[in-house]
């Protein structure tokens, strides 16, 4: 019962950050755009996102470690699912160390008033590219995950 429950906790805490980041790399080019309040606005809005995907990142890894132990440690998994552990920490490293600091400079630049048109460039497209990595990560883990009991019976 523990071991179903964090895996349902940990699918929902996947999706909530996959469905946060689809977004945001278009609405960091849109604060770009639109400069000004509007701009900052739109900045500080993703923050907001930008601070959910961070919680929601952790509690997956969190809820996943969780099911592991639950579930009977390495004995009990095959090497698919190791890989998957490991996946998901890089998703949070690049969550927290691609992502984030992205989008805070990005914050900063717009905020700033002087917007250094290289610096927020810069800043959007790591936010892209952090993303974009997060979301490759994301659906590898997906697919390895569920290999074993839905996909390798078809191969």
């Amino acid at each position: 019962m523990l071991k179903s429950t964090l895996v349902v906790l940990h699918i929902i805490t996947a999706a909530a950050w996959f469905g946060l980041g689809l977004r945001l790399a278009g609405r960091a080019r849109k604060v770009l755009d639109l400069g000004g309040e509007a701009g900052v606005a739109l900045a500080a809005d993703g923050q907001d996102s930008v601070r959910q995907m961070n919680i929601f990142v952790v509690l997956t890894l969190v809820f996943s470690l969780g099911a592991f132990v639950a579930g009977g440690h390495f004995a009990a998994y095959g090497p698919l699912y190791h890989t998957s552990v490991t996946l998901i920490v890089l998703l949070a490293a690049d969550q927290l160390f691609v992502i984030r600091p992205g989008w805070n400079a990005l914050q900063a630049a717009v905020e700033g008033g002087d917007v250094a048109a290289e610096a927020a460039d810069s800043a959007r497209k790591k936010v892209a590219i952090g993303t974009g990595m997060g979301h490759l990560l994301w659906l590898v883990m997906l697919v390895l995950m569920l290999w074993n009991q839905y996909l390798a019976a078809y191969l």
